[in-house]
């Protein structure tokens, strides 16, 4: 039981680790994207592929609140024909950026996962996004790779190895749902309140 043990006490250790500073920035610039009625999309390969289609999931339903406009979350991960049909006809690198082609508009962010922060599709993502005048956001892993010195903003998981790292990341996008929650319950309020008077 001792190699869980270590895990669990470098995950603890890791946790500890993340940059509250630099998840608010996250957290401003997805509050200003909920409140001009923006669009959010999520990017990832492999673990972080699945975790980007939760994320959106999460944002897209579990933020919602009678009274208030809802989240407009999308997975750039989940149209598999488009992806592949992406893949094949030019270069993988490409599966991302070219959605975005048809629906990213200023304003708008977009949120890639990556624990190397190395990936060319995601890359070539946020320099699209970054060329049309969207918001960039990053889950990172250690040392946050390329993308970290390209993103608007960016939360890095400082773990020992890619599992912890993605573990972090699911982490993250609970809180952000979280506090996205919390961010249309008060508009909620607030616009039943002005409904009163």
């Amino acid at each position: 039981m001792e190699p869980v043990a270590t895990y669990f006490s470098q995950l603890e250790q890791m946790l500890r680790g993340i940059s509250l500073p630099n998840l608010r920035q996250v957290l401003d610039i997805l509050e200003e994207a909920y409140h001009n009625g923006r669009r959010m999309f999520v990017m990832g390969n492999g673990g972080s592929a699945a975790t980007a289609s939760h994320f959106a999931l999460d944002l897209a339903k579990n933020t919602i609140i009678p009274g208030a406009p809802r989240v407009k979350a999308i997975s750039l991960t989940d149209h598999v024909p488009l992806i592949t049909a992406w893949s094949n006809d030019t270069h993988y690198e490409h599966i991302f950026a070219e959605q975005l082609a048809n629906l990213l508009e200023p304003s708008d962010v977009l949120i890639g996962i990556s624990a190397s922060g190395n990936s060319p599709n995601v890359i070539n993502a946020v320099k699209f996004a970054t060329q049309q005048r969207a918001s960039t956001i990053a889950l990172l892993g250690a040392d946050g790779g390329q993308l970290k010195r390209l993103v608007d903003a960016y939360v890095l998981a400082p773990g020992y190895n890619i599992e912890q790292e993605e573990d972090a990341h699911m982490i993250l996008s609970h809180i952000i749902t979280r506090h996205m929650r919390e961010v249309v319950r008060t508009y909620a309020q607030t616009l039943a309140m002005a409904g009163t008077k």
